[in-house]
């Protein structure tokens, strides 16, 4: 959205002017943009690089990227469509990304089976893959945010980088093509690939508890298994929003997660899923033994006595 204020750049000392009756008939070297377009001035003063030079990427449109970066909390108290926030970018965005990390995870891994790779592209797709990437465009302090949430840090919160993120792709998507999507992500995301592969808070609890209730021996020996996630409590302001989600299977609950996201709490209770699901295992072995051997029972209660 365009406000129709301008600010004067001065080409040579790169500075910023504000566009005044009494300056407005200056030309010399200088050029007039709309000040809005926060992304590309040093408002920090620390000489550091504007969000289009951390991209490698400069807009046709920098309306775009303007949109991309404006936070719905950021319109609080105002009467604006819920369009001019970036959720609908965001939308787009991550339908780019997911195809994007989908063709890459085919050609890279050709042996991949369809369930290894979902659980792949789970970790690579994460909130947490993206905003971690994202902190190297630092992504975080050119997003736009209400008061409150400013106040709380909210700005740099995981939740609203990785949204952002998805939104500045989608905008990145709708001003230059796929194409340029796919530079960026060969620039910052897949150098990053191997490492989320490997590293403990990257893992997917998730399709790791839905792959192990569908392999051939589990279902062989319980049945098929329905899972159900619920969400059951959300608490905390905007940016801070703690989600409770209980997983059922087969309508019998496993546990309680928390996450500050539907999906982190989904993780959680998948962990916690699949940490009694272990036991159980344990347990329905340790019994089949016993009856088993019977004499192997005894045999432990006399040296014990």
């Amino acid at each position: 959205m365009n406000l129709g204020f301008f600010y004067l750049v001065d080409k040579e000392k790169n500075g910023f002017t504000v566009l005044t009756k009494e300056n407005s008939k200056k030309k010399d070297d200088v050029v007039k943009e709309p000040l809005d377009y926060w992304f590309r001035r040093d408002f920090d003063n620390k000489g550091e690089p504007t969000l289009e030079e951390n991209l490698g990427y400069t807009f046709n449109n920098p309306e775009l990227l303007a949109h991309a970066l404006k936070h719905s909390s950021s319109f609080e108290g105002k009467e604006v469509p819920h369009s001019e926030c970036n959720e609908r970018l965001e939308f787009l965005g991550d339908a780019v990304c997911n195809m994007l990390v989908t063709e890459y995870l085919y050609k890279t891994y050709p042996e991949a089976s369809e369930g290894e790779m979902t659980s792949m592209k789970g970790t690579i797709v994460s909130g947490h893959a993206w905003a971690q990437t994202a902190a190297i465009w630092k992504l975080g302090k050119f997003i736009r945010v209400g008061k409150g949430v400013a106040v709380g840090g909210g700005r740099f919160s995981e939740n609203i980088v990785a949204d952002a993120f998805e939104a500045v792709l989608g905008a990145v998507f709708l001003d230059g093509g796929l194409a340029e999507v796919l530079k960026i992500m060969e620039r910052f995301h897949w150098p990053r690939i191997p490492e989320m592969l490997h590293a403990t808070d990257f893992t997917n609890y998730k399709s790791l508890l839905l792959e192990s209730l569908e392999k051939a021996d589990y279902v062989a020996e319980h049945g098929a298994i329905t899972v159900e996630f619920r969400v059951v409590g959300e608490t905390g302001p905007e940016h801070e929003r703690i989600f409770e989600t209980e997983v059922f299977l087969n309508g019998v609950s496993y546990g309680i997660g928390k996450g500050t996201s539907k999906k982190k709490s989904e993780q959680d209770v998948s962990r916690i899923a699949l940490e009694k699901l272990a036991t159980e295992e344990a347990l329905e072995k340790s019994e089949t033994a016993t009856e088993e051997n019977p004499l192997d029972s005894d045999l432990q209660e006399s040296v014990e006595s």
